[in-house]
């Protein structure tokens, strides 16, 4: 998927990432040290639009709000990540987050209006 962020004067700013849909929620994750961590602090409506892997959008648009997760929330968001993308989520992604002396944030995603 695509995902756009908001900066504070509203400029978007777009990023690649693996989802994983449970039910009514779908689930992400970022590095701790990333930027967009504080603009969805800040500003938790964002726009998600079906995405090949090198971003280009494939599909319409849809508005939705997130939520940092943590504990045992965290912890779910993790497995369904791997689950669904064994290689990158389940391997690669946790490999970076080591490499890079790093933690992952995982967020809850869910439609506006659903």
């Amino acid at each position: 998927m695509r995902l756009t962020t908001y900066g504070r004067d509203g400029t978007p700013q777009g990023y690649t990432s693996n989802l994983a849909v449970e039910g009514d929620r779908a689930y992400f994750r970022t590095y701790s040290r990333a930027e967009k961590n504080a603009r969805l602090d800040r500003y938790p409506e964002v726009e998600i639009v079906p995405a090949t892997m090198d971003g280009v959008p494939a599909g319409a648009p849809l508005k939705a709000r997130v939520r940092r997760l943590d504990g045992q929330e965290s912890q779910h968001a993790a497995r369904r990540l791997a689950r669904k993308h064994p290689l990158m989520q389940g391997v690669l992604v946790p490999l970076g987050y080591a490499l890079k002396f790093d933690r992952p944030v995982h967020y809850e995603l869910r439609l506006i209006g659903e």
